[in-house]
């Protein structure tokens, strides 16, 4: 097994790593990252945060790193969303005209004479040739200026106590008028939160993403396990999580 990225909008496979070379783990200063830029941590052993490599592009396939606000290229110390160019993209969504036009056409600001390019949504860097995901543009969580990305708050709060699984939790973000609050559905079984522990384990929860990411949740509810909406595939569904709450199908929670 080797390390790669695709999608089926460009009918799977952009890169990968040759399996006969270890994959390539980078470790970068988490402050830059929440800033939006690349700065590796030479010679510091279990520092930073990791990251692993997806190679390098196969075929005629090209990839530009971009501005998701702006459609600038973004030169290779700065994290933008992966958009690609070549013969495996496909021609646009069935019967979806106008999201086929956003998505499959679009154009890097400035550079015309580079064609039509397909916006992934995914967030990126290139780094020696090698692809590098950090995460989805639009599950992004700003808090304070800095970007958080939810896969790393949610196994921050996995990792926190035995009585959680992975794949058990979705963070996102709200705004309630006058600030963006982060906000973090937790599934746990009844026999965890009996005798006061959801007050304990709430803590512990709290205190693992502040001690990794260095940020504070506003808000952890405990959720029934499965309770969280999924995919087929069984990934989170985010957005459809921060509907939910929006609509109180989850109940109050509380600050840690």
């Amino acid at each position: 097994m080797c390390p790669g990225y695709g999608l089926a909008e460009n009918t799977l496979k952009l890169c990968g790593s040759p399996d006969d070379r270890v994959p390539t783990v980078l470790r970068l200063d988490p402050d830059a990252l929440h800033a939006g830029r690349v700065v590796p941590l030479a010679g510091r052993d279990g520092a930073g945060v990791p990251l692993v490599g997806c190679g390098v592009t196969v075929g005629a396939s090209e990839v530009a790193i971009v501005d998701p606000v702006t459609g600038e290229a973004l030169p290779g110390d700065r994290v933008g969303e992966i958009w690609i160019s070549g013969p495996c993209v496909a021609c646009g969504y069935h019967a979806r005209p106008l999201e086929s036009e956003q998505t499959f056409r679009a154009r890097i600001t400035g550079e015309p004479h580079r064609g039509r390019w397909l916006r992934t949504g995914d967030l990126g860097f290139r780094h020696d040739d090698e692809v590098f995901v950090t995460g989805r543009w639009k599950d992004v969580v700003i808090k304070r200026g800095r970007n958080f990305y939810p896969q790393d708050i949610e196994w921050s709060a996995e990792q926190s106590d035995p009585a959680l699984h992975p794949n058990c939790a979705a963070a996102f973000a709200v705004d309630d008028g006058s600030t963006e609050r982060v906000i973090l559905l937790v599934e746990a079984d009844g026999r965890a939160l009996r005798n006061g522990g959801a007050r304990s384990l709430r803590a512990r929860v709290a205190d693992a993403v502040l001690d990794r990411q260095r940020l504070r949740i506003d808000e952890i509810i405990f959720v029934r396990r499965g309770a969280l909406p999924k995919t087929s595939s069984g990934k989170v569904q985010r957005r459809d999580s921060r509907r939910r709450y929006l609509e109180g199908e989850y109940g109050p929670g509380e600050a840690p």
